[in-house]
């Protein structure tokens, strides 16, 4: 078994080579046996499902939360362990790894979402778009601890709300929606702690519908994420589930893990012990030394 790494050029452009000069050092520092593969494109990615459909190596996605789902979507349905480096934006995965997982290899709850898969968060409204808004999320001009709350303030301008459908446990609510939350781990959106209870291991997974607010109540609710204050607002309610249907009339966006999806219908299903990841904290800190 070895470690395969997975090196995106088209997002980090200039900085690829160097980046493939750290995996081979550190690599061999602890002693690992390797391979890089470098993805020109984007449909290079897709193309590694196939590659990967009979091996029993570690896949290791080099980059955020959305890079991590690349993967993950890659070699679901196979042998290979899942891995990563943090080299991305919000790096949510990574911060509730550090809080949840010891060094090793674990066997962690997947979540189904139509065709795809994701580890960490899902949401739908308002959420979603800010997510899904290349014009902030990966805007270099702004710090990275700034890029979501500038999505937010432009965002709470201009949203009305959308009315959805959500059927879980034989029970079913339609009505005008800020958000929706899926969550299977603590963070999303670069640090804002949306469901601090959630557990890789429980079977379930946590969600949270925020009902229509006015502008400066968004705003609100969304920024006191950042530390879990919006369990308090009465506007949200939360319960856990292992199935899940979200609809609407029309196609509307979604974002898991940092990618975007589209559909009128959501079907989501937890797949307990789904997948496995090799989480290894001291690899990832000698990385990101001199980042």
């Amino acid at each position: 078994m070895k470690y395969v790494y997975i090196v995106n050029r088209f997002n980090f452009k200039e900085r690829t080579n160097k980046i493939v000069e750290k995996l081979r050092l550190i690599s061999e520092k602890f002693n690992r046996d390797y391979e890089i593969v470098i993805n020109e494109t984007l449909d290079d990615v897709y193309k590694l499902k196939e590659r990967f459909k009979y091996s029993e190596d570690i896949i290791t996605a080099i980059g955020g939360d959305g890079s991590i789902n690349l993967v993950l979507n890659d070699i679901m349905g196979t042998n290979n362990t899942l891995s990563y480096i943090p080299y991305g934006t919000g790096n949510d995965f990574y911060r509730a790894n550090l809080e949840d997982l010891k060094s090793g290899i674990h066997n962690i709850d997947v979540i189904r979402i139509n065709d795809r898969y994701f580890i960490n968060v899902s949401c739908f409204g308002i959420d979603a778009d800010i997510a899904n808004d290349d014009r902030y999320i990966h805007n270099k001009l702004i710090p990275e601890s700034m890029r979501y709350n500038a999505g937010v303030i432009h965002h709470f301008l201009t949203y009305k709300g959308r009315k959805m459908r959500v059927e879980f446990d034989d029970k079913v609510i339609e009505q005008d929606f800020t958000t929706i939350i899926v969550a299977n781990a603590k963070y999303y959106g670069g640090g804002y702690k949306v469901s601090p209870n959630s557990k890789y291991d429980d079977g379930v997974f946590d969600v949270f519908l925020v009902d229509r607010l006015n502008k400066v109540k968004i705003a609100s609710i969304i920024l006191s994420m950042k530390n879990a204050g919006h369990l308090k607002n009465p506007a949200l309610k939360s319960f856990t589930t292992n199935k899940l249907v979200i609809s609407a009339d029309e196609t509307f966006k979604a974002n898991i893990d940092g990618e975007a999806i589209e559909a009128n219908r959501f079907e989501l299903e937890m797949i307990p012990s789904g997948f496995k990841i090799d989480f290894d904290p001291e690899f990832i800190s000698e990385f990101l030394k001199n980042k």
